[in-house]
């Protein structure tokens, strides 16, 4: 069987969540013998490339911006100026479509449609992985709006991957149903065993507390506060429990209704903060109970984890959480912002410390069970060589989609050439108005009545 030839594009060059579940992917498939990978990575390189550069992959560094953002920036001058490194992006990865003629292309999570537009113009197939909600778990803010960023995913791909059924069945609701599909991240359980018996210091102080830990970076979304509180909550009512939580706010201000609870309750005592850590598996072990708290988690990464590690969850009654742990089987169910219940899901573990081992079994044996199932990383395979051997009848962009792509460089040129009017000034005559109306148009648009279905 032909290795397909992938050219994915990395909406960063970090190494988080997102981006550790595409290589997961990749990785399988490559041991397989299926694949051959080629990723274009975001400027600034970050601390995913030693990853790839130890599996020696080829990656193509460049620039570019996203469509989503937590804070977008309304000033025109910024606009324009991501119009213009967006519309370089295109281009560029249109030069690499010539040069590596890869048989497909993708795009990892919502945010950066630019290969998904370059894929357009070489009528290439392409396929949108999807692995968050980004407005209503991220708060970010879809520049051109929810429904027109989803139409351009559909029209803009032969395939929607989204990483759990509760996120399939949101993206159906814009996309057309017949190219969604779910895909459970292929983790090597293995490779995460070797992990867990990795040596950790055990950051828990207490012998006889219920240990929890949550792991992921710090916001007000992910929970670590409402986990807090539950933990006060718990000294309240005389039982003893100890929160570790591993990793760091991205702005500090993150951390300040966390940091409030804290003091509110006295258990500066009880919280343990550890920061980033290259391996969070070696720590949970130490762990009786992994906390996913998050109001609206797509899949939750972690959760396996913990589920992995043989470790029952306690999560919030939302997003995919449900999908994942079994109630009273794995884990337990709270409803999501409801510290009261969260608090009563915790005491049982308290009155019988017998349910952790049972829950923490039951949390591996499932684990191992969904990545055997219908949303595996073979049947995901299966459906892309399909895309290879005929006329996805994908519809392309029109002309005019090109012409807004070459605007900003176009502009550009003139403002590097004008010496009569400033910058500024500039802007304020002419392009302030074209600036707004650029970035709007910058994504392929389609007219179903002129550019084919």
């Amino acid at each position: 069987m032909k290795k397909i030839k992938l050219l994915i594009l990395s909406h960063s060059s970090e190494l988080g969540g997102a981006e550790r579940s595409m290589i997961d992917l990749l990785d399988y498939w490559q041991q397989k013998g299926l694949i051959e990978p080629h990723l274009i990575v975001r400027i600034p390189l970050k601390n995913m490339v030693p990853e790839l550069r130890k599996r020696k992959w080829k990656y193509y560094p460049i620039y570019y911006t996203n469509w989503s953002q937590r804070s977008p920036s309304s000033r025109a001058e910024d606009v324009f100026r991501n119009a213009r490194e967006n519309a370089k992006a295109v281009a560029a990865i249109e030069k690499l479509i010539d040069t590596i003629k890869p048989d497909m292309v993708m795009t990892n999570t919502i945010v950066s449609p630019w290969a998904a537009i370059a894929a357009a113009y070489k009528g290439l197939p392409h396929v949108w992985f999807v692995r968050e909600y980004g407005d209503i778990d991220h708060q970010h803010i879809f520049e051109l709006g929810r429904e027109k960023m989803y139409e351009d995913i559909n029209a803009l791909s032969d395939i929607v991957v989204a990483n759990s059924n509760t996120l399939a069945n949101h993206v159906k609701k814009h996309v057309a149903k017949e190219k969604v599909r779910t895909l459970y991240t292929p983790f090597n359980i293995e490779l995460l065993d070797r992990k867990i018996n990795q040596p950790a210091n055990n950051p828990f102080k207490l012998e006889d507390s219920l240990k929890l830990v949550v792991t992921g970076r710090i916001a007000p979304s992910k929970g670590q506060d409402e986990a807090a509180r539950a933990v006060g909550e718990l000294k309240k009512a005389g039982h003893v429990a100890e929160l570790c939580i591993i990793g760091t706010p991205a702005d500090p201000a993150d951390s300040d209704v966390l940091n409030s609870v804290i003091n509110n309750y006295d258990i500066a005592d009880r919280v343990i903060f550890l920061g980033h850590q290259s391996n969070p598996l070696a720590i949970l072990k130490h762990a009786d109970v992994g906390i996913m708290a998050s109001q609206q988690e797509a899949f939750g990464r972690v959760t396996f984890e913990y589920m992995v590690t043989g470790r029952p969850v306690v999560g919030a009654n939302s997003g995919a959480t449900p999908e994942l742990i079994v109630n009273g089987k794995t884990g337990l169910l709270y409803e999501k912002n409801n510290t009261t219940d969260l608090v009563k899901q915790l005491s049982k573990y308290v009155v019988d410390r017998s349910l952790l081992v049972a829950h923490g079994q039951n949390a591996r044996e499932r684990a191992e069970t969904m990545l055997r199932g219908k949303n595996s990383a073979d049947n995901l395979y299966e459906s892309l060589r399909p895309l290879l051997d005929c006329d996805t009848g994908r519809p392309r962009p029109l002309n005019f989609s090109r012409k807004w792509l070459d605007y900003p460089l176009v502009a550009q040129a003139y403002i590097d050439e004008s010496k009569v009017m400033s910058f500024k000034r500039l802007f304020t005559i002419k392009l302030r108005a074209l600036a707004k109306f650029l970035y709007l148009k910058i994504i392929a648009r389609f007219n179903k009545r002129n550019g084919g279905k």
